[in-house]
């Protein structure tokens, strides 16, 4: 892989990263499905003791935890490394607000949470393009919220 084509991957797969906050942040589960996520994808939140996967059930599970929930997610600062043509890392300094109802609390009893910290993430490149294979959240920081 030449210098130029690094670039068109690494901007590729920063692209790939602004689908991956816009359908969360949307609810637009079938471009996570189309767009997204690898086959064999895995998500990994230690915070939560959770490794979910593949795809499907990662979708199942991120959709079913989103319920009524209002979230603003910003990914920030990717360092994203070529591996070869077809594998790749990248780590992404992120930034979440998530506002759930009264009906849905976060944690049993909050109302919002405002995170800070990191993507871990392996990306594959398939026949349609980009794929992340696995992200891994970790927060530094965290503040809950009890607005009811």
């Amino acid at each position: 892989m030449n210098d130029v084509e690094r670039l068109i991957a690494i901007e590729e797969i920063k692209r790939l990263k602004a689908r991956y906050f816009y359908g969360i942040d949307h609810k637009d589960w079938e471009l996570w499905r189309r767009e997204v996520w690898a086959p064999d994808a895995r998500l990994i939140v230690r915070e939560m003791g959770k490794e979910v996967g593949p795809r499907d059930v990662l979708i199942d599970w991120v959709a079913m935890q989103s319920a009524d929930q209002v979230s603003v997610h910003h990914g920030h600062m990717p360092d994203i490394e070529i591996l070869s043509d077809t594998e790749a890392t990248g780590i992404w300094a992120m930034e979440d607000l998530i506002w759930r109802s009264k009906e849905h609390p976060l944690n049993g009893e909050y109302s919002h949470v405002h995170g800070w910290g990191h993507y871990r993430e392996r990306y594959v490149k398939l026949p349609e393009g980009w794929r992340i294979l696995e992200t891994e959240l970790t927060r530094l920081r965290t503040e809950w919220v009890k607005t009811f």
